[in-house]
């Protein structure tokens, strides 16, 4: 009987644990935040930007890389390379929803067209993976080796991989390749200035040859159009109306030039800052090795607030309602 009895326990445990999910503290609904995927730690830190406040830091101890938050501005998405799954928790339950299981070798993800499906960048199957927004994987497309930066425009999704100097270009609405070019080697971060048909892309360097330059390539033709000095490691861009934010992580700098590439000023900010964003007409920086985050005047090119957040903080998400 007693046998019965413990078998009866070990059972009903073993039920409790496969209902359980994990459970973190709830994100405002209708706040907008500004959260960081802090990959020292395996934490996700959040502000409440409304409140101006911080809130706690869920520590999902998984390797997360990167991560968004879908067009419902509830679910976030994370993912990481050694991960098999693909996860999804609620913001406002502060609860795990949902895994996608895509398998490891996820690096970076991007919300395409007009966000009803996610592309996902798999450096294990050399591929470009479009999932649509409840998990289904639409279709497959072979990129070259070590897929990572990913932009989408006009309906074509352009694709850098950091250790190969082809491009691959793909039709995002019929998901097929189309004929890429290349461009110079150990490329990483870029943006697009589609009114002048141009794609600029920065890089770390390969070897001893440390990058100091963004490379403006030709979108029609494939073609170097010119070079623009952004010492050191220029690896992430982003872009307002009259300028275009440059973040070069080798040397703490954040420039800031014309569309033309004429530098108009320049800050150092944090420490190996690899991440810059738009955030409510400010600019946003993340220090990976300072463990915060920076709100910058894009006009002024001046720190105006900063934020503390776990440590190593890799990537920033953000939500504004």
């Amino acid at each position: 009987m007693k046998r019965t009895y413990l078998l009866a326990a070990v059972v009903f445990t073993a039920l409790l644990s496969a209902c359980s999910f994990e459970s973190y503290e709830p994100i405002p609904k209708d706040s907008s935040i500004i959260s960081t995927v802090n990959i020292k730690e395996m934490t996700i830190s959040y502000y409440d930007m409304d409140k101006e406040e911080k809130l706690p830091d869920w520590r999902v101890d998984r390797p997360y890389i990167g991560g968004m938050i879908l067009p419902d501005g509830d679910t976030l998405l994370l993912y990481g390379k050694t991960l098999e799954t693909v996860d999804l928790y609620s913001l406002s339950k502060g609860e795990k929803i949902d895994s996608w299981e895509t398998g490891e070798g996820i690096v970076n993800s991007l919300l395409v067209s007009d966000g009803t499906e996610i592309a996902f960048a798999d450096q294990n199957r050399e591929s470009i993976r479009f999932f649509d927004v409840n998990g289904k994987e639409v279709k497959e497309v072979r990129a070259e080796k070590d897929p990572l930066t990913l932009l989408e425009a006009e309906d074509k999704l352009y694709v850098i991989s950091y250790n190969q100097d082809m491009l691959t270009v793909i039709d995002v609405m019929n998901k097929e390749r189309l004929p890429g070019f290349k461009v110079h080697p150990a490329a990483a971060g870029a943006i697009m200035s589609t009114g002048k048909d141009e794609l600029w892309i920065g890089g770390h360097g390969k070897g001893t040859q440390i990058e100091e330059r963004i490379h403006i390539y030709d979108l029609k033709t494939g073609t170097l159009k010119k070079e623009i000095p952004a010492p050191v490691m220029p690896v992430d861009f982003t872009k307002n109306e009259d300028n275009i934010f440059v973040l070069s992580h080798g040397s703490n700098t954040l420039y800031k030039l014309s569309g033309e590439g004429t530098k108009k000023d320049s800050i150092k900010v944090g420490a190996n800052p690899f991440e810059i964003e738009v955030f409510e007409d400010k600019l946003i920086v993340a220090g990976y090795d300072s463990n915060e985050v920076y709100i910058i005047n894009p006009e002024s090119l001046s720190i105006e607030k900063t934020l503390k957040v776990g440590d190593g903080p890799f990537q920033i998400v953000t939500r504004e309602r």
